[in-house]
């Protein structure tokens, strides 16, 4: 009986889930791999130290050392390996750091076989590939690796790239083009395929234009598909050729940069760098305002606390004001996306700590419309990111309101809070409706029903409650005090004073 070559460490702290996954493996795959197992990280780092594994499979919540834990340790030792994470739906923030660790692809328990050995025939099917070809006698091609050694700094050359180099007679001054597309809507195990499909449509973008080149280099960084692209001959035909392939993103709505001209391979590093600064520059695109000039880091993260601190009282005027503040300002200042993102995500853990009603709405709003996490994830732009995370709160305090067991207490103290924060302005009773997420016309009646007035009457009372105290401080002048209370006119301010005291604002002024 032929025995294959081609091992698959399974990783999993579960044993029944452990055992079901290598039984099946076995099953599906026998003659074609070699089934290994083991319980933890830190088995299967010493595994993957001592031996060559092509695929792994791991799940990511497992003592000792975690699956995140363990794709890092793969990254930094360099090991070839096509990995695949195990996640449930809470795992998702983790998968997706998984993702960026390098790992192909995720699948969601429990494990739907017939798309595991889908996705393991396609991983096999490409060590295979890779193991046909060889930039020399014991170095099989792995374009991850290169790419992500030519692109940072310093270079470090390895044996690995000289026999790169060498197999396509390339110099640190040949000539490259670097492209990078941003891999904005990635989730839901969509890595491996847009990258499949990305990488598929460039071939036929300089095939299609008959242009000569030595090699091609792709894989992902930065949440963004990157190239590194080695002309032959005709380089102004290849970026011609490249300005098509633009012209098809564009298209499909991807945001994406190439290098103006041709580099150096020394250079590919800086051109790589120069692409990830002119995406950042494009996130922030709110309209420029110098009132914002005088504030700094240290604001943002006030803003953002004080607006987690509102949402877990449920009060959305205050949070979407300091939502706007810290909009605002990271537009001004522009720091890291990578840092915008992390405040953002940060600040749905602080809510979910202060206020444990928010944890199974958060949590059952994944993967919809309204899931915070992926749209501070994949939003293109902060306008874009700001519109849809207002929408998602509403929708999510909403909720939360209404699966409160004395919930009809907290939506008319919630009333009443806004009524009294607000009676100096002009409020009506459809501003105090959306507030509590209410039809006007049920609010009108339930708020009656509940507080014994109707809304008019009790904002009428407790504006001249509130009259009454500044009459007694004797500072103002009887229009001034209208005007503090919410009444533009008068003459209305003092009818409504003698329907609630039975005086004149003068005559209470006196006595």
């Amino acid at each position: 009986m032929h025995m294959t070559s081609n091992y698959i460490l399974i990783v999993d702290d579960d044993s029944d889930i452990l055992k079901g996954l290598t039984h099946a493996v076995e099953k599906e795959f026998e003659n074609k791999l070699n089934v290994l197992s083991c319980k933890n990280g830190a088995i299967a780092a010493n595994i993957l130290r001592c031996n060559t594994i092509d695929i792994l499979i791991t799940d990511i919540k497992m003592p000792v050392m975690n699956g995140i834990e363990l794709l890092g340790f793969i990254k930094k030792h360099h090991i070839t390996c096509k990995s695949v994470v195990l996640s449930s739906y809470d795992d998702f923030n983790l998968a997706r750091d998984a993702l960026r660790l390098g790992a192909a692809d995720y699948l969601l328990k429990p494990v739907d076989f017939p798309v595991l050995y889908q996705l393991l025939y396609r991983l096999l099917a490409q060590v295979m590939s890779e193991q046909s070809s060889s930039v020399g006698r014991n170095y099989p091609i792995n374009m991850q690796q290169l790419l992500e050694a030519y692109l940072q700094k310093p270079i470090q050359k390895t044996t690995y790239m000289l026999a790169f180099e060498e197999k396509y007679s390339l110099t640190s001054g040949s000539a490259c083009i670097v492209g990078c597309i941003k891999l904005d809507a990635v989730y839901s195990g969509k890595l491996f395929q847009l990258q499949e499909e990305l990488r598929e449509d460039l071939y036929h973008c300089l095939n299609r234009s008959h242009i000569q080149y030595r090699s091609i280099i792709t894989g992902e960084m930065a949440s963004c598909f990157v190239f590194m692209l080695f002309p032959d001959t005709d380089i102004p035909k290849c970026l011609d050729s490249l300005h098509s392939y633009g012209d098809q993103l564009a298209d499909q709505g991807y945001k994406f940069r190439f290098s103006q001209q041709y580099v150096t391979l020394h250079q590919c590093s800086d051109a790589f760098r120069d692409c990830l600064t002119w995406f950042e520059l494009g996130y922030y695109d709110l309209p420029n305002n110098r009132a914002y000039e005088n504030y700094t880091l240290e604001d943002l993260s006030t803003f953002i606390h004080q607006a987690t601190n509102s949402l877990a009282v449920y009060d959305m005027k205050n949070t979407l004001h300091c939502l706007r503040l810290f909009f605002a300002v990271s537009n001004h200042l522009k720091p890291s996306v990578k840092e915008t993102k992390k405040a953002l995500n940060n600040s749905i853990y602080a809510l979910i700590r202060l206020n444990s009603k928010y944890i199974e709405p958060v949590s059952g709003l994944k993967f919809s419309e309204y899931d915070l996490f992926s749209q501070i994830e994949n939003a293109p732009s902060l306008s874009i990111l700001e519109k849809e995370l207002y929408h998602s709160l509403n929708h999510l305090v909403e909720v939360v309101l209404h699966s409160l067991p004395n919930k009809e207490d907290c939506i008319i103290e919630k009333a009443k809070s806004y009524i009294e924060e607000n009676y100096n302005e002009c409020i009506c009773l459809n501003d105090v409706a959306a507030h509590v997420y209410m039809n006007k016309s049920y609010f009108s009646s339930f708020f009656k029903s509940k507080v014994g007035l109707t809304y008019r009457d009790y904002l009428r009372n407790y504006r001249i409650e509130k009259s009454i105290r500044l009459i007694a401080d004797g500072n103002m002048k009887i229009y001034e005090i209208a005007q503090a209370v919410g009444y533009n006119d008068s003459a209305h301010f003092i009818r409504a004073f003698k329907e609630v005291t039975g005086k004149n604002p003068g005559d209470y002024k006196v006595s």
